[in-house]
């Protein structure tokens, strides 16, 4: 009996894994834009560690007018709610930037904000929403503009890091102020790095002292690999935060966009 119990146990899990691997797949096609980041950044990475195979994380990247759009995206929750909030907040870029026309970081996030407070009054018990990294990269005028809503770029010449933070405000939520997102305006140099990252890696506990990491270690992390490619530090930043963790559990989705331009 015990036997015949331990059998439909392990089938239904199985079944629920297989279901969420295929939901990895569907998420990933329909989000995904790796292909756009590389043909203008061959020199680039997405390090994507979800928490529960689906993940409430995401990078999109846009192509709009001359200009590469990078977003990277953190949205309340993980597992199957934060898959899901991910695909909604990945429909409302789609609308903002091929629809509505939008392509001003801080007018994006504004409007993203417009598109949650609807859903989030919609369903009242609702207090979902995301926070995001948002670049506009105009390529011919190699000039970089950033807004953040919780989120900060972390731009890296000469081996100088620079952070530039975002607001303190999330998208989404019930709050009714109207919020405004300042855009940072930066002109770029060749062999400039820029990262936007989830706060997965920085609030992973681990260590002796099962700390958490936080974003002064991801500072000299990041200096300290800045003679690897690309493509080394990717896999470098994920065996750091591996070997962080240990034995201990991991507390959220993890994302890290990385861009050498």
């Amino acid at each position: 009996m015990l036997s015949r119990a331990s059998k439909i146990i392990e089938q239904k899990n199985k079944d629920v894994t297989d279901s969420l691997n295929y939901a990895k797949v569907i998420q990933n096609a329909t989000i995904n834009k790796k292909a756009i980041l590389i043909k203008h950044f061959p020199n680039s990475f997405i390090l994507n560690m979800p928490l529960y195979i689906v993940s409430g994380d995401f990078v999109r990247v846009d192509e709009k007018e001359g200009n590469v759009l990078v977003a990277l995206a953190d949205c309340t929750g993980h597992g199957i709610p934060g898959a899901l909030m991910s695909m909604i907040g990945n429909s409302f870029f789609n609308d903002v930037i091929h629809y509505k026309h939008k392509i001003s970081p801080s007018v994006v996030l504004r409007s993203l904000d417009s598109d949650f407070k609807y859903l989030t009054n919609e369903a009242l018990e609702m207090h979902d929403g995301m926070d995001v990294g948002f670049c506009n990269i105009d390529i011919n005028k190699m000039e970089l503009n950033f807004a953040g809503a919780h989120r900060p770029l972390y731009l890296i010449r000469n081996n100088v890091l620079t952070e530039v933070k975002g607001d303190n405000l999330s998208i989404g939520g019930h709050s009714f102020e109207r919020k405004k997102y300042t855009n940072n305006i930066i002109q770029l140099q060749k062999e400039d790095a820029l990262y936007m990252f989830s706060d997965g890696y920085t609030d992973q506990f681990g260590g002796e002292k099962g700390k958490k990491f936080s974003s002064r270690r991801l500072k000299e992390t990041l200096l300290s690999i800045q003679h690897l490619s690309m493509r080394e530090q990717n896999e470098t930043l994920k065996q750091i935060i591996n070997n962080w963790k240990g034995k201990l559990e991991q507390v959220d989705d993890i994302c890290v966009v990385g861009i050498k331009i």
